[in-house]
């Protein structure tokens, strides 16, 4: 018969193992599922052959690229999740192998002007109307409007020519030419407006001082009920012909109606 002593000394064995294995288990767990599911997140990584890096303004490819799971902790803002978000984009920076890639190295809104295009800036006295909601990454389509035309037609009038013809009673009496007054009231007939640029995109909305406008100082995350300025002139990314042909207008004296579209 087992003394109480030997009793004791098996349960305490028993327990022993009991703890072993569940801590040995919670190692377990917390390495394979715990940590890489719970803890961590896939995000995109850069991959270079030779530990070398990529240009700034390379295209990348789906060889440039793998999936990888990082601890959270390590996450910087704006971080990257899906390979189709970056394929076929261009790099903003130089970029080493293993780098995560966030929204600020990738040009993920296609901001970055390629070979044919610039980033054109749009003055102020050129504007004819504008949306003060209008943000960065915005598509604009722009209306032609002419300069001052009411002006315009104000000097080139001639009071005499303007004075409607009147004829004589028999009565002696003066009577306004009907059809004459009539042309005066009807006013010309203003032809629809076409889109002269449709879809273009706003790299950047700047107030009178050059700052960019935002929805708060916290960045556009309220949906344009605020901003962080009054929206002064847009700069905007156009292929190069478009833009000679824009200056073109301008210097004619055009001015630009600017309408947010999407």
């Amino acid at each position: 018969m087992a003394t109480p002593h030997g009793r004791l000394l098996k349960r305490n064995y028993f327990f022993a193992c009991l703890i072993l294995i569940i801590g040995f288990g919670g190692l377990l767990g917390y390495d394979l599922y715990f940590k890489p599911y719970v803890l961590s997140q896939t995000v995109v990584k850069i991959k270079v052959d030779s530990g070398g890096f990529l240009p700034k303004n390379h295209e990348l490819k789906a060889e440039n690229l793998y999936l990888d799971s990082v601890q959270t902790k390590d996450i910087p803002a704006g971080v990257i999740t899906s390979l189709d978000q970056v394929e076929r984009k261009i790099t903003n920076v130089n970029l080493t192998d293993g780098s995560i890639l966030t929204e600020s190295l990738v040009d993920v809104s296609e901001l970055e002007p390629q070979q044919d295009e610039g980033i054109f800036p749009v003055p102020k006295d050129a504007i004819y109307a504008i949306n003060g909601s209008l943000r960065s990454r915005d598509k604009v389509d722009i209306y032609l409007v002419e300069g001052e035309p009411a002006a315009k037609e104000r000097r080139g009038s001639s009071p005499v020519a303007a004075a409607p013809a009147s004829v004589t009673t028999p009565g002696g009496s003066m009577a306004s030419d009907a059809s004459s007054l009539l042309e005066a009231e009807v006013p010309p007939e203003v032809p629809a407006r076409k889109v002269f640029l449709s879809g273009v995109t706003v790299n950047y909305v700047r107030t009178e001082d050059n700052n960019d406008v935002l929805d708060s100082e916290n960045g556009n995350n309220n949906n344009r009920f605020t901003s962080t300025g009054k929206v002064a002139a847009p700069e905007l990314k156009l292929k190069k012909s478009d833009g000679e042909l824009l200056g073109a207008y301008l210097e004619q004296g055009k001015k630009l109606w600017i309408v947010r579209v999407e």
